[in-house]
């Protein structure tokens, strides 16, 4: 198996992107921590992993919090030993219909949970990785932060800022950390169809969004977790040894980026 004996912390990983991508690192043989904010999600994703043969525990935890995140990152050595993969997916959307509507809290929770929890979970885990140097970190950002455009009645600002900002941020922490053996690499999803496209949405607006988003693809169609899963996993094995602080986009080919 390509991560036999490894371990992951896989955030933000109850759902969508990011369980795709637990389960697939565990299908790899990693040990996965799962972690998320809701309880219930996490024990499901843990329950699917380890229905499959896989290792998994979970863990809630806020990586905006920094105390959270250490605890996290402890529970991942107490329980299954040194953290040799970090996947930063966590993020929390606030969408607004205009950037006129946007409170501070919506500025701040999307920024703090997204940017500064990418940090924390690096600053975390990142002691460990240098000392055995080794370590493979794979943020996950997205197009809107390459300048990707809005979908239809919807603002985006906070959150494209927090994505730029952590293509950004590998690029500073693979020049920090390449000179003890670790990699840190970033994946842009394009338009990704999870269940949360259709939960959080009416099924005409739902519609609507699948619609709009297939046309920006020159594929015509949005992608799935899981594509994205088997990139993440291609980064966090050896295969990409030689790759560091590179952004690779996965968008089917999108075609509306702005200057």
């Amino acid at each position: 198996m390509r991560l036999a004996g490894k371990v992951a912390i896989v955030t933000g990983s109850g759902q969508g992107i990011g369980k795709a991508i637990a389960v697939r690192l565990a299908g790899a043989g990693a040990a996965v921590v799962v972690n998320g904010r809701d309880a219930e999600k996490i024990q499901n994703v843990v329950n699917e992993i380890r229905t499959a043969g896989g290792r998994a525990i979970g863990r809630a935890a806020d990586v905006s919090k920094r105390s959270d995140v250490r605890e996290l990152v402890e529970a991942a050595q107490n329980e299954l030993g040194q953290v040799d993969i970090l996947v930063n997916n966590a993020i929390t959307r606030r969408r607004t219909r205009s950037f006129l509507e946007m409170s501070d809290e919506d500025w701040d929770i999307v920024l703090a949970t997204g940017l500064k929890g990418t940090f924390n979970c690096i600053q975390a885990v990142a002691p460990q990785m240098m000392e055995r140097r080794y370590g493979k970190i794979v943020n996950i950002s997205s197009a809107s932060g390459m300048g990707g455009s809005s979908g239809p009645n919807e603002c985006n600002i906070h959150y494209a800022a927090t994505k730029a900002g952590i293509i950004q941020l590998t690029k500073s922490f693979a020049r920090e950390l390449g000179s003890y053996g670790i990699t840190v690499n970033c994946v842009s999803p394009g338009s990704i169809q999870t269940a949360e496209s259709f939960t959080k949405r009416s099924a005409e607006a739902a519609a609507e969004h699948t619609a709009y988003r297939a046309k920006l693809a020159v594929l015509g169609r949005m992608g799935k977790p899981e594509e994205i899963a088997d990139l993440t996993l291609y980064l966090a094995s050896d295969e990409s040894s030689f790759i560091t602080g590179q952004t690779i986009v996965a968008d089917g080919g999108r075609t509306d980026y702005m200057l």
